[in-house]
């Protein structure tokens, strides 16, 4: 290949990463801030510099990789001039993807399998990126790499990264690009963590701001002779607003809420409250992602896939809490040994609708039945336990002309769409304390014979929040004893009604439901309150 200059465009933080000799680089990135495109660009700068090595790109899904990561490398390595190979339509390309190359192309150090190649993209000096997906176990098996790449790292477990990928990093101490500093590299690029499981991105700003506070003490000599170990870079839309429309910053306001907003355009991350109500909760132990396991059929050789996610065969719960403003639906599954949260959905009211309080509440009811039939359509076993809110089965004025409780429309719905629905819903409400100590139970695992919680963290995002984020209050007026309480002012005070309580009162109620026979003599064993009058 003829050496020659090729000329692109990149922002301030994306030279940044792409100047920067540190080993290990994090970039975290809201929306539009390019991180997509710079990682492609270093894909090409390792094209240029790595001959025979191989790299691991790594996502949480593998369609996640071939739907949303390749396309931005493709986009980025046809800004450096480089495309894709075809023997007829552009022999003169210099990389393949998903297929064995030409064979008087260079191979890799690290050989490819026969099966292999097909999570792979192979350039023609032997550089080579191999996808790796956490859902996919086949695709990391027996990893020998030299570098490491991930995309959207806040999804991807701290475990998977430092069980798998981090031990198959080994590099090649005869290779020509031994010495090169990012010789057995390790990038992130990744949105903000939603999530305490994600928090793992930011150890590299930890590293990296003592690593500047030595660094601050060497002489320009020193600093040139010495390369950073590590960078760590946060970036926005405005650090790449030089690509993007004047008016995108309100675009993106008007398309979001103000918290996704805040976490996934400006990376502000969320914590967990120190006071929380779900004290118990822990995102590592209590949250997973879908995944599948795939299987080659061995008659057809198609690919066939089993989901972690639910049974298609066996019975879903729905659980439901009505108010005027907004209604949650939980839908769970009961394996026995283990509870899933599954999904969860609002509907709301829009400030514009606000006008007749009857018939917005029954059709956020009407809109909340319907999208869980859409969404289970193909579920097989069409069956339904319906758990919730006691006050669902009351007639008051917010109910229909006729008069009917909220559980008997949404219970219609479901009937007219084919499911053969279970009533289950409580009759009474149960105290907050009850509540607090039953579900911190489960949490936290203290009874043996009480199921495992686990929570699909992608299709539950704003309930995980709601979780981390709803305090715990004692009412000191209660004259025998101290009251345990479930803070829900954010039900009067917040804008964006889908980030105040309602949500866990949905889960609370089928929790309590199904596991409160589990409560006698089995009190959370650490961080308890204990309150007393006097």
């Amino acid at each position: 290949m003829s050496e020659k200059t090729v000329q692109i465009h990149a922002n301030e933080k994306q030279i940044k990463v792409l100047s920067s000799r540190a080993n290990r680089k994090s970039f975290i990135g809201g929306r539009a801030s390019g991180k997509s495109t710079v990682l492609g660009f270093v894909v090409g700068y390792l094209f240029e510099h790595f001959a025979r090595a191989k790299w691991v790109l790594a996502g949480l899904t593998y369609v996640q990789l071939d739907l949303v990561v390749l396309p931005a490398i493709r986009e980025a390595l046809a800004f450096m001039k480089y495309s894709e190979y075809h023997p007829k339509e552009n022999p003169l390309g210099v990389y393949v993807v998903g297929i064995r190359p030409p064979d008087h192309w260079v191979a890799p150090y690290k050989k490819v399998g026969r099966l292999g190649y097909q999570y792979c993209v192979t350039f023609i000096n032997g550089f080579t990126i191999h996808f790796v997906s956490q859902d996919r176990k086949e695709s990391h098996r027996g990893l020998s790499i030299d570098g490491i790449l991930i995309d959207e790292s806040a999804t991807i477990s701290s475990d998977f990264v430092r069980k798998v990928l981090l031990p198959a990093r080994r590099g090649n101490k005869y290779a020509k690009w031994r010495d090169h500093p990012w010789n057995k590299g390790f990038f992130d690029f990744s949105s903000a963590s939603w999530t305490q499981e994600g928090m793992w991105i930011y150890e590299t700003e930890e590293h990296y701001n003592e690593m500047m506070e030595q660094r601050a003490k060497l002489t320009q000599d020193e600093l040139k002779a010495i390369p950073p170990k590590f960078l760590f870079l946060e970036s926005t839309f405005r650090d790449n607003q030089d690509v993007l429309p004047d008016d995108y910053e309100q675009q993106l306001r008007d398309q979001l809420d103000p918290l996704e907003f805040a976490v996934e355009v400006d990376n502000e991350r969320m914590g967990k409250l120190p006071n929380g109500f779900y004290y118990g909760f822990n995102p590592d132990r209590h949250c997973y992602t879908k995944a599948h396991d795939y299987i080659p059929d061995e008659k057809t050789g198609i690919l066939l896939y089993r989901s972690n996610d639910y049974e298609n065969d066996k019975p879903l719960d729905y659980s439901l809490d009505f108010n005027t403003d907004i209604v949650w639906g939980v839908v769970g599954q009961d394996t026995g040994k283990t509870m899933k949260v599954i999904n969860s959905h609002y509907e709301k009211v829009l400030p514009s609708e606000k006008k007749n309080v009857t018939n917005q509440k029954n059709s956020l009811i009407e809109k909340q039945a319907n999208w869980f039939c859409d969404t289970y359509e193909n579920h097989t076993k069409k069956e339904v336990f319906i758990y919730g809110d006691p006050g669902g089965n009351s007639t008051t004025a917010a109910t229909k002309i006729d008069n009917r409780p909220f559980f008997d429309q949404v219970s219609e719905i479901l009937i007219k769409r084919g499911w053969t629905v279970y009533r289950r819903e409580l009759t009474s409400y149960p105290t907050h304390k009850d509540k607090y100590h039953l579900i911190n139970m489960l949490f936290e695992e203290s009874n043996p014979r009480a199921p495992h919680i686990l929570i699909n963290k992608l299709n539950n995002k704003v309930l995980i929040i709601n979780i981390t984020q709803t305090p715990v209050t004692t009412d000191k007026t209660y004259k025998k004893a101290r009251r345990i309480g479930k803070d829900k002012s954010s039900e009067l005070s917040t804008k964006n009604r889908e980030y105040a309580t309602d949500g866990t009162d949905a889960l609370d109620y089928w929790l309590w439901a199904k596991c409160k026979m589990y409560l006698s003599n089995h009190a959370p064993r650490k961080n308890h309150i204990y309150v007393y009058g006097g």
